[in-house]
C-alpha cells in the first residue's frame, strides 16, 4: 500500500471552511514558523478588501449582507450610536488651562522690558574675572610671626622655594628648623602650614658678598667665599644671620671651629 499525503489544510476564521494552506497568506515575524498562516482565506480576503473603501467607519461584518456571514466567530462588537456635532459636548479644559484663563491678563505697558542676550552676557562676569579675588580664608599671618606656624599630624612644616633656574621645589621640615629659618631672615611665613625660602643658592651668595662688600670678616682682606659663623657640623644653618664673607685662607683654616676659638689663635 502506498500512503497518499493529503495537502495540509486550515480552517478559515470568517467562512469557517476547511481550505488548503495555499489559500492563506504566510505570517511574518520572528516567532512565525514555516506553516504559520493568517486567519482569512483568499475569497474572504477579496470580499473584505472590496467592502473596505465603501464603509471605512463602520464595522466590516455589518457593512454588506454578503459579508454578514463572514464575520469571525465570537460575541458581536457593541454597536455605537453616531453622535452628531450638535449633541456633542465640548471638551473639558485641563486644570492648568482653566487656571491660566482665570488669572487676569497683565498689561503689556507695565511689564518691564527683558534684557537682550548680549546684555546678559556682558553683565555676567567670566570665570577668569571671578578667580581674581581669592576666597577669604581668615587673617593672613605676618611673614615674620613664627607663632602662627602649626605643624601637621607628623610634626612637619612645608617649605617651598625655587632653584637657580627658576624651577619650583618643596620639602617637609620640622617645626624647629622652620622657626630658625624665619627668625634668621632666610624664609617667611605664608600660612600656618607653609613657609617660603627667600633666596636660591646663587641669589644667596650674591646677597652675602654684596652686603659685606667682598671683605673678609676675619682678616679684612678681599674675600669671595661664604663661611658659617656657627659651623653646619655643630647645628648652624645657611641663613643671612649665620653666614659672612671670608677669604679662601680663613675659610679653610677655620673649618668647623667656633668663631671665638678661631679668633683666639
Amino acid at each position: 500500500m502506498t500512503d497518499i499525503l493529503l495537502p495540509l489544510s486550515k480552517k478559515c476564521a470568517y467562512c469557517q471552511q476547511l481550505k488548503p494552506l495555499s489559500e492563506f497568506r504566510r505570517r511574518t515575524g520572528k516567532r512565525s514558523k514555516g506553516q504559520s498562516r493568517r486567519g482569512a482565506c483568499r475569497e474572504c480576503r477579496k470580499l473584505r478588501e472590496a467592502a473596505a473603501p465603501a464603509a471605512p467607519l463602520r464595522s466590516k461584518a455589518s457593512s454588506t449582507p454578503a459579508l454578514a456571514g463572514l464575520a469571525p466567530s465570537g460575541p458581536p462588537p457593541a454597536q455605537r450610536r453616531p453622535v452628531s456635532a450638535a449633541t456633542a459636548l465640548p471638551p473639558k479644559p485641563s486644570p492648568a488651562k482653566a487656571h491660566q484663563h482665570s488669572l487676569p491678563e497683565r498689561s503689556k505697558e507695565g511689564k518691564a522690558p527683558s534684557a537682550s542676550p548680549a546684555a546678559k552676557a556682558k553683565s555676567r562676569p567670566r570665570g577668569a574675572e571671578q578667580r581674581r579675588t581669592p576666597p577669604y580664608r581668615g587673617v593672613k599671618p605676618d611673614p615674620q610671626d613664627v607663632s602662627a606656624l602649626v605643624p601637621s599630624a607628623q610634626g612637619m612644616i612645608l617649605m617651598r622655594g625655587h632653584s637657580d633656574k627658576g624651577r619650583r621645589w618643596h620639602q617637609e621640615i620640622d617645626l624647629e628648623l622652620a622657626v630658625t629659618l624665619v627668625k634668621e631672615k632666610a624664609a617667611i611665613v605664608l600660612n600656618r602650614r607653609t613657609i617660603r625660602r627667600l633666596y636660591s643658592n646663587k641669589d644667596f651668595r650674591k646677597l652675602i658678598l654684596t652686603r659685606d662688600n667682598y671683605t673678609c670678616y676675619f682678616c679684612g682682606l678681599y674675600g669671595d667665599t661664604i663661611d658659617h659663623l656657627l659651623p653646619r657640623a655643630k647645628g648652624g644653618h645657611t641663613t643671612p644671620v649665620n653666614c659672612v664673607c671670608a677669604c679662601n685662607l680663613c675659610n679653610q683654616t677655620k673649618a668647623d671651629q667656633y668663631v671665638e676659638e678661631f679668633m683666639s689663635r
